[in-house]
């Protein structure tokens, strides 16, 4: 074992937990001023716990992170998303010190010509600096690595909410976490000598590499599975939907013929009648009978003119959400075509939210009234979702993690949907209220 100063032990946990919550932040785009003054802290509490504490350390650490976290959350329910970004951070910061630790070994013992645990001891603060410096390195390796695929990542994270798997994947993740623990520390109380762990967290890296590919095979398994039976239940909804609106426009058409039978059977009496009221009444009613047939307010009937599969079967679903719930939900639709080419999952997680918070809020108020308008001009799509308001809203706090104007909700939605357009280069968020509505226009660029 090699004795370290305490003040440059001190610096070693702090490091090493301190990256870690960088890491964390990094997965989440979540950096703040707010948050940095309190990974330091939090970094320093524990850097000076872990003197006594030695390899338990880190899962101390993790462990309060998360313990404070229940205790906050709403219902005491852990954001999983939240969660299994900590804990991947951890597996990850946990690998790349150790390696970066050995190495600088490595680097010390052949500079020195020798490979005994006394050099480490006289050279320690070399060698403390060495080893965060290499750990600094491996970092940006890794960063440019997860950068490289960074739009493979965003899709995976969309589906593992998307198809509720954030759960699973915690556990499997904190299970690896506490076992490749388990093993140092029972390494540490054995005595096990540095070449044994070395070996150990080389296996563990292979291990964890293997873990997590295996993952995100399964949630991509799962996320084919559901998309095919999401189709299914869309296409069948669909079918059944436009088979009522073609029964439903074959009666109109029988009402409307004997509406004009019946009027034109009216026209001799009400020219023969003295009253210039009824003959008034019945010209409006004649006038209001052929500005009838040229209005068009969309219905769902035309979402066939949208090529998307997801996008097409997110809508079916919630117009039928939205007719359970009494909600006068509307499809405008101005072109006989709609191409949605790129970020297809981004925009239905998009779009579902934005509905959402609309169906959520007009459930509130008397005018329960949604319309989903979709523009397409040259390379740019437009996606409108508009409804009431009965209040102003302030547009600085509505894009919040936590803000909510609904009651027992985790107001969670609209700082998902910021999240997900930062991380997307080609989508826009355009907010603004007219005439006492609510208008979130989502606009694409790059289509076709």
């Amino acid at each position: 074992m090699v004795y370290i100063d305490w003040q440059l032990g001190l610096i070693a946990n702090f490091f090493m937990l301190f990256a870690t919550l960088q890491l964390h932040h990094y997965f989440l785009k979540s950096f703040s001023i707010r948050y940095l003054i309190s990974d330091i802290t939090l970094s320093l509490i524990f850097g000076y716990i872990g003197l006594f504490v030695d390899d338990i350390l880190i899962l101390l650490f993790i462990c309060f992170i998360l313990l404070v976290n229940w205790i906050f959350a709403k219902k005491h329910q852990l954001d999983m998303e939240n969660s299994n970004s900590l804990i991947m951070a951890a597996n990850v910061e946990v690998v790349l010190f150790s390696l970066g630790t050995y190495t600088a070994r490595i680097i010390f013992f052949v500079a020195n010509g020798e490979w005994k645990l006394r050099i480490l001891e006289i050279y320690q603060q070399n060698f403390i600096t060495v080893s965060i410096l290499i750990n600094l390195i491996y970092l940006a390796i890794f960063l440019l690595i997860i950068h490289k695929f960074h739009a493979q990542i965003v899709k995976l994270w969309i589906q593992i909410e998307q198809y509720n798997l954030g759960k699973r994947v915690f556990e499997m993740s904190f299970s690896v976490f506490v076992s490749f623990m388990i093993i140092l520390i029972i390494s540490d109380l054995q005595s096990v000598t540095a070449t044994i762990q070395a070996s150990t967290i080389l296996i563990f890296s292979v291990v964890l590499i293997v873990t997590y590919r295996q993952l995100i095979f399964f949630i991509r398994t799962m996320a084919i599975q559901n998309e095919a039976k999401e189709k299914v239940v869309y296409n069948k909804q669909l079918n059944e939907y436009l088979t009522s609106v073609q029964q439903q426009y074959t009666e109109l058409r029988k009402f409307k013929h004997d509406f004009q039978n019946i009027m034109l059977a009216m026209k001799p009496l009400v020219d023969d009648s003295d009253s210039v009221e009824l003959k008034d009444y019945y010209q409006d009613i004649v006038q209001e009978r052929d500005e009838m047939c040229l209005v068009s307010r969309g219905n769902i009937a035309q979402i066939g003119a949208v090529d998307s599969d997801p996008i097409r079967g997110l809508i079916i679903q919630k117009f039928f959400i939205a007719k359970s719930e009494q909600i006068d939900f509307h499809l405008e639709l101005t072109q006989k075509e709609y191409h949605f080419t790129n970020d297809t999952l981004v925009i239905v997680r998009i779009l579902g939210i934005l509905l959402d918070n609309a169906f959520e809020y007009v459930k509130g108020i008397s005018d329960k009234e949604v319309t989903c308008a979709i523009t397409q001009t040259d390379k740019t799509i437009e996606i409108t979702v508009d409804n009431p308001i009965k209040e102003n809203l302030n547009f600085k706090n509505i894009f919040k993690s936590g803000y909510s104007t609904k009651q027992s909700h985790s107001g969670f939605g609209l700082a998902n949907v910021r999240r997900l357009i930062s991380e997307t280069d080609n989508l826009y968020l355009e907010t603004k209220v007219l005439h006492d509505h609510l208008m979130m226009t989502l606009i694409i660029v790059g289509g076709d």
